[in-house]
């Protein structure tokens, strides 16, 4: 059968433009190069048939192709002799054609890329599943969840299985999540569910793209991995995504945290991943596998000894899955940030070395968990030390204590980063450190080259580094910083972090807002500005205009039309952006505009359908949307919410807990819960019927079996349910009270020792004298805690009485919501039908609490006439208890301070002061001095009679 080769000056033009490399990706060695002999070359380098030399067998024959087309340039691939053999093993089978030419096409890319751009040219890196880790350490380990150890962590068999699917319907998916929620961890274990296919998975470096860059199949099956998507330039990732087929899947992810452009994102199957389903998923797979746990964490130092609760394996479980994401989760379990702790100690102890990663830190900050050259950390170190050989210190810090992702040096996570940063700054530093650390921060402020990350720096500086808010200030810096900002904007549609960056510059020096006074007219341009990347930051910017009381921005019709529109014609999920901000805008219009907001719509078709949004965000976009813009026009809202009670009901008995998660500002704000929290009156009456009419159709069994599901870190959200009930529809809630599963929640709170907020919360929402079942549930907790409370005698008054009686302890509370009212009127009823004996013994165990009750320094714990009025019902029962309580000298020291302050006070203030004043003077041997003084100095304390309260 006759061959089709190629000419020779083909073969060599062939090699050429791919400058001597294996065109398979996975390869890329060089072919041509020195030989062990001097003056002489090896050559390994083979012009290979993408369809075959032979016109009938032979590997991808293609009989069709004419002698002309087979021995043409088109059809040659220039491979290493290793690749060459490969791709023509078993007839071509793996390796069809069009992967072939995909390799050459993405070959003369990157060789293009040497030549053109002097950056790293893109590879494959080829991940490896066979040497697994398989112990439970590995997932705990808060060393970095990769490709290693994805058998050794728990598996989310539901999101794997979603993006599976996508993956085989669309060939592409991109996991989308916020830092530390596990976005990478299943991406490789997703990637390694094909892997066990026979698929071939592949990593791909993010260090450089060309602009024509598609994807390859390195291999006939292959997965593209893409880690931290949101790095690309989304006209790379949109051609990746988009030339994705069979044979090429591309398995991406993002971190929703560290970018604010995605809308392009709704182009691809997204799975979106929740922490909080994350964080339970581990928490559930721990309690599984305890014995083991606690092994691994005794191996890295830390104790469970089983007498000590604090440190009981599972109280180190539950308290980590208080944390929000599932990485915080393992950081707190094994109490990751003992670690920042002890590398600090270790380097400062050498040469100052802990500034190697107090600079990583800063960096990564201000890089938003990116992270920084290796280089560009040396040269900022240069400035603190530029002795050669303390650099190489320093450089060998960065090797051992932190990581290297894509190019950039980082520490082990941003919360280390953080925790760093905090121990680092609590102790006295030396001044050429914080010198050094000012001079940092200022620098990096001063370029837009962390433009992204320097909200983020400035927050910071803020609530974190005091010292370095006043240097920054005071040495002009910040203004500086603002100028340069507002002298070089001219658009932000691109540009968004200009805007976050302002606002935090505002907080951080009130000063900044004059130069913003002096031409408003930028932050004018601004909102004409609008779009969905800018949206949200211009609502915070002008939020904080607004808390800052400064009234120089001028709203026109103008503006209110342009962001108006562009939240109607935004995509669904974008529109609470820019509700976002026309909520805010209001405080800076005048009545015409106010009206003319208004207007816009009665004339407008704008509404909200919960059936046109997907699943996952039907609730929160239509909970947004009505939250914003019901203080715009009430009526409008109060439409959509009529129109949409039928969605919003049959959403919630679908699935309770996860339809209220997404209805938060829908029922705690625009329904109220919030405000009857607070105990302000709701005086809407169409939002009273909207809400009746929601709570009527609520299924008293979806109800029940949401609680069947919960953990304890959701009773607070189960409550504003509950509490939702007992505002519009209490004979329901007394059948879901009668009909609780109290079995579930006293195993929810089986090893508290103390009576849970939440927990406290949810059996007060329950009340139901007419529940044998409720009733039971209250004695079986009274007897559980062991003692009783103002909660527990309103709930069951004569069995709380019997037990006070039998010698349970009454516990008394100053600092609850009734103020005192109910401890006074409780101890008034047992002073009345048993007597003061029983009086006496109720206030003797409760010393402690009368004692911090008054010597309290906080500004607003003596301003209620019924606290004042219980410290004289124990005056007049039990005297002798002050002697006790004012025998210590240090404690009475505080106590004339605060007499001082009170004094000057409201007319309740005073009085206060007077009644402590009277007890120093008469149980007090202590300050006699001082308390003449205060008599001398303030007469009208001496005024005061007891027997005239008493």
């Amino acid at each position: 059968m006759a061959r089709h080769n190629f000419q020779e000056s083909d073969k060599r033009l062939l090699a050429e433009r791919v400058g001597f490399h294996c065109s398979n990706p996975s390869c890329g060695v060089s072919t041509i190069g020195p030989s062990i002999n001097d003056n002489e070359r090896e050559y390994v380098g083979v012009a290979a048939h993408i369809y075959s030399a032979s016109v009938e067998n032979g590997p991808r024959a293609n009989p069709s192709l004419t002698e002309v087309q087979r021995s043409n340039i088109s059809n040659a691939i220039h491979l290493c002799n290793k690749c060459s053999t490969l791709i023509d093993k078993n007839n071509g089978s793996g390796y069809p054609a069009e992967v072939l030419l995909g390799w050459k096409s993405y070959s003369e890319e990157v060789a293009k890329s040497r030549i053109y751009a002097d950056k790293p040219i893109i590879l494959y890196k080829k991940i490896d599943f066979q040497f697994l880790e398989r112990d439970y350490s590995t997932a705990l380990s808060c060393s970095g969840l990769n490709e290693k150890n994805v058998e050794s962590c728990p598996l989310n068999d539901v999101v794997i299985s979603e993006v599976t699917n996508k993956l085989n319907l669309a060939n592409k998916c991109v996991l989308k999540g916020c830092s530390g929620s596990g976005k990478s961890l299943l991406t490789y274990q997703a990637a390694h569910s094909f892997y066990k296919q026979g698929y071939a998975v592949f990593k791909i470096s993010k260090e450089s793209f060309a602009d024509y860059f598609a994807p390859v199949s390195p291999q006939a099956k292959s997965v593209l991995v893409i880690d931290d998507a949101q790095i690309l330039e989304s006209k790379h990732l949109e051609s990746i995504l988009s030339n994705a087929h069979k044979n090429c899947l591309v398995l991406a992810n993002w971190n929703s945290s560290t970018s604010i452009d995605d809308g392009f994102l709704r182009n691809y199957p997204v799975v979106e991943i929740s922490p909080s389903s994350q964080v339970k998923m581990l928490k559930e797979y721990c309690l599984k596998y305890k014995d083991q746990i606690s092994e691994t964490l005794k191996l890295i130092g830390l104790k469970t000894n089983k007498k000590n609760y604090h440190d009981r394996i599972e109280a180190r479980i539950f308290r980590a899955s208080r944390e929000s994401t599932p990485w915080l989760f393992n950081y707190s379990l094994t109490e990751g940030w003992n670690a920042a702790k002890q590398d600090l100690d270790v380097l400062e102890h050498d040469q100052k070395l802990s500034m190697v990663v107090v600079t990583v830190a800063i960096f990564q900050f201000a890089t938003l968990d990116n992270g920084v050259s290796k280089q560009t950390i040396l040269n900022a170190l240069k400035k603190f030390n530029d002795d050669s050989k303390w650099l190489d210190k320093a450089e060998a810090v960065l090797n051992k204590y932190c990581v290297s992702i894509e190019g950039n040096v980082k520490n082990k996570h941003y919360e280390y980063s953080r925790r760093v940063l905090k121990i680092f700054l609590s102790e006295k530093n030396p001044v050429d450190e914080l010198e050094y650390l000012i001079d940092l921060i200022a620098n990096i402020l001063k370029t837009d080259t962390y433009l992204m990350g320097h909200s983020n720096l400035l927050e910071f500086v803020m609530f974190d580094f005091r010292r370095g808010q006043y240097e920054l200030n005071t040495r002009g810096i910040t203004e500086e910083v603002t100028s340069n900002l507002l002298s070089s904007t001219v658009s932000i549609q691109n540009t968004p972090a200009k805007v976050t960056k302002l606002n935090s510059l505002i907080r951080i020096n009130k000063d900044v807002l004059r130069l913003l006074e002096k031409d408003s007219s930028i932050l004018e341009k601004w909102l004409l500005d609008v779009c969905r990347k800018n949206a949200y930051q211009l609502g915070n910017l002008i939020n904080t205009l607004c808390n800052e009381d400064n009234k120089f921005l001028s709203v026109s019709e103008r503006h209110i039309k342009v962001v108006f529109d562009a939240m109607v014609n935004a995509h669904i999920e974008d529109r609470p952006r820019f509700a976002y901000l026309f909520n805010r805008m209001q405080f800076f219009v005048d009545d015409k505009c106010r009206d003319y907001q208004r207007k816009l719509f009665e004339t407008s078709t704008f509404e909200i359908n919960v059936s046109a949004f997907s699943n996952d965000t039907a609730c929160y976009q239509f909970s947004k949307l009505i939250d914003e813009l019901a203080y715009i026009n009430r009526d409008w809202a109060d439409e959509q919410v009529k129109n949409n009670i039928e969605g919003i009901s049959d959403l919630l008995n679908k699935d309770l807990m996860t339809a209220y998660d997404s209805l938060k500002d829908l029922i705690s704000h625009y329904f109220g819960i919030t405000a009857a929290i607070l105990g302000i009156k709701i005086s809407d009456s169409r939002m009273k019927k909207r809400a009746k009419l929601l709570a009527s159709k609520l299924s008293i069994d979806s109800i029940l079996q949401a609680f069947e599901n919960i953990e304890s870190v959701d009773v607070q959200s189960y409550c504003d349910i509950l509490i939702f009930l007992a505002l519009y529809d209490k004979e329901k809630l007394k059948s879901v009270s009668d009909k609780f599963n109290y079995i579930r929640l006293f195993e929810l709170y089986d090893s508290d020792k103390k009576l849970d907020h939440y927990h406290r919360g949810l059996i007060a929402i329950l009340q139901n004298p007419d529940s044998n079942n409720y009733q039971d549930y209250v004695a079986k907790t009274i007897n559980k805690y062991k003692y009783i409370d103002d909660l527990f005698v309103l709930l069951l008054p004569d069995y709380s009485l019997q037990q006070i009686k039998n010698g349970m302890r009454y516990k008394m509370d100053f600092g609850g919501r009734s103020e005192c009212k109910n401890e006074l009127l409780i101890l008034s009823g047992i002073m009345k039908e048993e007597g003061a004996s029983l009086v006496k013994r109720i206030l003797y165990e409760n010393i402690n609490e009368i004692s911090d009750a008054i010597f309290n320094k906080a500004m607003n714990v003596d301003k209620t006439k019924s606290k004042f009025s219980l410290f004289i019902f124990i005056h007049k029962n039990l005297p002798s208890i002050f002697t006790e309580i004012v025998e210590d000298k240090d404690k009475t020291s505080v106590l004339i301070e605060k007499i001082y302050r009170l004094i000057k006070g409201t007319k309740q203030e005073k009085i206060f002061a007077q009644f402590y004043t009277f007890l120093l003077k008469n149980y007090s041997c202590h300050h006699v001095q001082k308390i003449s003084e205060i008599e001398k100095k303030y007469p009208s304390v001496t005024r005061f009679d007891i027997n005239r309260f008493e």
